[in-house]
C-alpha cells in the first residue's frame, strides 16, 4: 500500500483582543503598555487611557497593538486636524499636543545618547526650536496613481504601498494647499494619465513652483491643458521626464534668509520648513559666535544655507559639497549676495563619504566647523575634524542614530556637548531633528553641565 505524507493543517490565529492601561508612550508617539510581563505598542494610544485593542503583531519580547475602542481617553487628547488622519501615513502624531510631542522627542534624544554613548543629555538642557505646528511644510512631492481611470493624487496609506487621494493637507503652507483641488481636476482632465510619475510642488518667497514627472512624452494638447493651469494659478510650471524643461513662469527661485537670497533649482533640497531653518541658522551663528578674523569651514554645505550666514559676520568661510550643481548654485549665491559678505567665501565639490578623496580645501587656519549631513552623517569626516582640532563644531543632523555614533568620536577625542537643541521641523511626525555644539574641553560655553 502506498501511503502518501499528507502536511498537517496549520492552525490559524486569530487577532488577539484585550483590554490594556497605557503606561507611557514612546518616541513614535504609540501608547506603551505592559499585559503578562509583554510590552506592548499600541497606535493612538496615550498615557493614562484604557483601551480595547487588537493584536496585530505578536513577537516574544513584544507585541503591536490598533485600538478598538477607548474606555477612558487623556485629556491630553486633541482632536487631529486632517480628515486624512486615521489612513494617510504621513502626520501620526495630530492627536498629540505640540508640548507633548516636543517632549517625547527630546526625550527619546536623551535616553538614545545615554544608552549608546553613555553621555547624559539633561531633558531640561535641550532648546526646542519651533514654529506652527500646521502650515509649514513648503515643498511636497505627491504621488499619482490610475485606478480604473480615476486619478489618485495624495500620499502613501498608513503602513501600505496604497496612494490615500487627498483633498486638503493642512501641514502644507496655504498657497500649496489651495493647489490640490484645481491640481487634482487639472490633471484627471489630462488624456494620457498613465504617462504620469509624481508632482512636486514647492512654494518658495520668489513664486510657486510646480514639478510634474512623467514616464513618457506628453501629447500636445495635455501641455496645452498643463499651460493654461499654469497661467490660471500663476505658477512655474516644469515637466521632467529625461531632463526637467521649463514651460512656464519664473525661471529664477529663491528664499531669504534675512537680506541674503538664495537662489536654487527645482530638484535642489531646500529645508521643507522657512521658519525653523531660520531659527537654525540664526542658533548656529549664535553658538559658533563668529568672530571677524575667523576661518568658519561649512560641509555639506549644499547651496550655501549656513555659508552665507556665516559670511556675513567672518571674512573667511569655506563651504564644501559633493553635488557639483549645488556648489555651482552656491558659488552663483555669493556673488548675488556679496554686497552683504563680510569677506571671502569659497566653495568646493568633494565627497565627504570617501576616506580617499583629496582635500584641496583644507587650511590650518580653519577654527570652527559647521557640519549638516544627510542620513547617513559624516563618519568618514569626522577624524579629519578631530585632527585639525577646531575650538567649536557645530552638528545639525536628521538622524539621531548617526549623530550618537559621530559623536561618539568627538566625546572621545576631547569634545564636550555644550549645547543641545531639538528641531521641530516636521511637526505631526515621528521625524527627529537637532543640532549639538562641541567644544574643547577648557573652552566650554555656558550650557550642559
Amino acid at each position: 500500500m502506498v501511503v502518501f505524507y499528507s502536511a498537517p493543517k496549520k492552525t490559524v490565529s486569530k487577532p488577539t483582543k484585550m483590554t490594556l492601561h497605557i503606561d507611557s508612550i514612546d518616541a513614535f508617539g504609540q501608547g506603551v503598555a505592559r499585559h503578562h510581563g509583554k510590552t506592548i505598542f499600541v497606535k493612538n494610544a496615550l498615557p493614562t487611557e484604557d483601551v480595547d485593542v487588537k493584536v496585530t503583531e505578536d513577537k516574544k519580547q513584544y507585541a503591536k497593538a490598533t485600538v478598538l475602542k477607548y474606555l477612558r481617553k487623556s485629556d491630553q487628547r486633541i482632536i487631529p486636524a486632517c480628515m486624512h488622519y486615521s489612513v494617510c501615513g504621513g502626520c501620526e502624531m495630530q492627536h498629540i499636543p505640540s508640548k507633548m510631542q516636543h517632549h517625547i522627542k527630546a526625550q527619546a534624544f536623551s535616553d538614545l545618547f545615554y544608552k549608546e554613548a553613555d553621555y547624559q543629555i539633561a531633558i531640561e538642557d535641550i532648546q526646542v526650536l519651533a514654529a506652527d505646528s500646521y502650515h509649514y511644510r513648503r515643498r511636497a512631492r505627491l504621488a499619482l496613481i490610475l485606478d480604473n481611470d480615476h486619478l489618485l493624487v495624495g500620499f502613501r496609506k498608513l503602513e501600505s504601498n496604497q496612494i490615500i487621494d487627498i483633498k486638503t493637507c493642512p501641514v502644507l503652507v496655504e498657497p500649496l494647499e489651495k493647489l490640490l483641488s484645481p491640481l487634482k481636476t487639472c490633471l484627471s482632465s489630462l488624456i494620457d494619465k498613465k504617462s504620469l510619475g509624481h508632482v512636486e510642488l514647492i512654494y518658495a518667497d520668489s513664486d510657486t513652483i510646480m514639478v510634474l514627472r512623467h514616464v513618457r512624452p506628453l501629447s500636445e494638447n495635455d501641455i496645452a491643458t498643463l499651460m493654461v493651469f499654469a497661467q490660471q494659478q500663476q505658477i512655474s510650471l516644469y515637466l521632467h521626464g529625461k531632463e526637467l524643461i521649463h514651460l512656464f513662469g519664473h525661471t529664477e527661485h529663491y528664499y531669504y534668509i534675512n537680506a541674503l537670497k538664495l537662489t536654487f533649482s527645482p530638484l535642489n533640497f531646500i529645508q521643507v520648513n522657512s521658519d525653523v531653518n531660520i531659527k537654525m541658522v540664526r542658533q548656529a551663528l549664535d553658538w559658533l559666535s563668529p568672530q571677524e578674523d575667523d576661518h568658519i569651514l561649512d560641509l555639506f554645505c549644499g547651496m550655501g544655507n549656513f555659508s552665507l550666514p556665516l559670511a556675513e559676520m567672518c571674512q573667511r568661510v569655506t563651504g564644501v559639497e559633493g553635488v557639483t550643481e549645488l556648489v555651482e548654485k552656491a558659488q552663483l549665491n555669493a556673488v548675488l549676495n556679496a554686497p552683504y559678505l563680510l569677506g571671502n567665501v569659497r566653495f568646493f565639490v568633494s565627497n565627504l563619504d570617501d576616506e580617499q578623496a583629496k582635500i584641496e580645501w583644507y587650511d590650518s587656519s580653519i577654527n570652527k566647523v559647521l557640519l549638516d549631513p544627510a542620513r547617513a552623517g559624516a563618519l568618514q569626516i569626522m577624524d579629519k575634524i578631530i585632527e585639525h582640532s577646531p575650538s567649536h563644531v557645530v552638528y545639525i543632523s536628521c538622524n539621531p542614530a548617526t549623530l550618537v555614533r559621530d559623536s561618539k568620536k568627538l566625546i572621545n577625542s576631547g569634545y564636550e556637548i555644550a549645547q543641545a537643541a531639538f528641531l521641530d521641523m516636521f511637526p505631526q511626525t515621528k521625524h527627529i531633528e537637532s543640532m549639538l555644539l562641541f567644544t574643547k574641553l577648557g573652552r566650554k560655553q555656558d550650557g550642559i553641565n
